[in-house]
């Protein structure tokens, strides 16, 4: 009879742990979806930008190795580096006054913007992608907007920087070049005004009838080979001058960012079977101790 009665009490007990688990896996059921809608959300906004920058330098005949790469040149990677910087974000944490909007300090608005900023180059279409994911969909689109706008200036700013350094430095090369072409000329100069001959020097003057004076040929002719020295440098330096001369297609905004209908995230269905799983292996658990429990005192 003992071992009867023992039987049944499994039996009747068991049905407690079953009992529980299905109260458990439609309680982790039920707390998923709530879970699920409390959470929040990430809206993605793209704007597209029509992305054209200076092409890099390269020597007449001489093939650009990163022409057929997708990777971005350096001019490119440049102006996508600059776009992140705290320089060109500080505007638009500015603009929307993000400090008051995120409670947050100058520093940690502009980590939590970029952050929330990403930058795809199509480079085969000349399309850059600006994209912002944030909680409100109508503040990521209001977002990518403003950093896709500022990158429009930015680029003409960033080129221009950049021509007038190369020309600087064109220069600087240039320059002994030009010191000696002024020094010979005025070594001439000297020369014919001792003689009392007044002419402008001027490439290209005619001092034939000079040139028999012995003072005045190694003058003209040191003249004459500085000036040769001028044109050649100049000369080497004109396909870098005319690829600053060449205008750049500007860029544009192609399309705008509009507010995203949808989230990027879980889906409700994969959060809720998450729960019910929590659920299922509490109420196993807690369903076993209470049948035992229950054996032992109600046998």
């Amino acid at each position: 009879m003992k071992r009867r009665r023992g039987r049944r009490g499994v039996w009747w007990w068991s049905w407690l742990l079953v009992l529980v688990t299905i109260g458990a896996v439609v309680g982790g059921f039920l707390y998923g979806k709530k879970r699920w809608e409390d959470a929040p959300k990430d809206f993605q906004s793209v704007a597209t930008l029509s992305f054209h920058v200076r092409d890099p330098f390269v020597l007449p005949g001489k093939a650009a190795l990163v022409s057929m790469s997708r990777m971005a040149d350096p001019n490119e990677a440049g102006v996508l580096r600059e776009t992140e910087s705290d320089a060109a974000l500080a505007p638009i944490v500015t603009e929307f006054d993000l400090t008051k909007k995120w409670e947050l300090g100058t520093a940690d608005a502009l980590s939590e913007l970029r952050t929330s900023l990403e930058l795809e180059l199509d480079r085969e279409k000349n399309e850059l992608y600006v994209s912002v994911i944030r909680h409100d969909p109508e503040e990521a689109a209001e977002l990518a907007n403003a950093v896709a706008k500022a990158i429009i200036p930015r680029i003409k700013e960033l080129d221009e920087k950049r021509k007038v350094e190369g020309l600087a430095k064109q220069e600087l090369e240039l320059q002994p070049f030009q010191d000696e072409e002024s020094e010979s000329r005025a070594s001439l100069k000297k020369v014919l005004t001792s003689k009392n001959i007044k002419i402008e020097l001027t490439p290209g003057v005619d001092l034939g009838s000079y040139l028999f004076d012995e003072e005045i040929l190694p003058a003209k002719l040191e003249w004459d080979s500085a000036i040769e020295n001028l044109s050649s440098a100049q000369s080497g330096q004109s396909a870098y001058t005319n690829y600053w001369k060449k205008s750049v297609r500007p860029s544009l905004i192609t399309t705008k960012a509009e507010p995203a209908p949808k989230f990027i995230g879980p889906a409700l269905q994969p959060v809720q079977v998450e729960w019910s799983l929590y659920g299922l292996t509490a109420g196993l658990v807690v369903g076993s101790l209470l049948m035992l429990l229950c054996w032992k005192l109600f046998p």
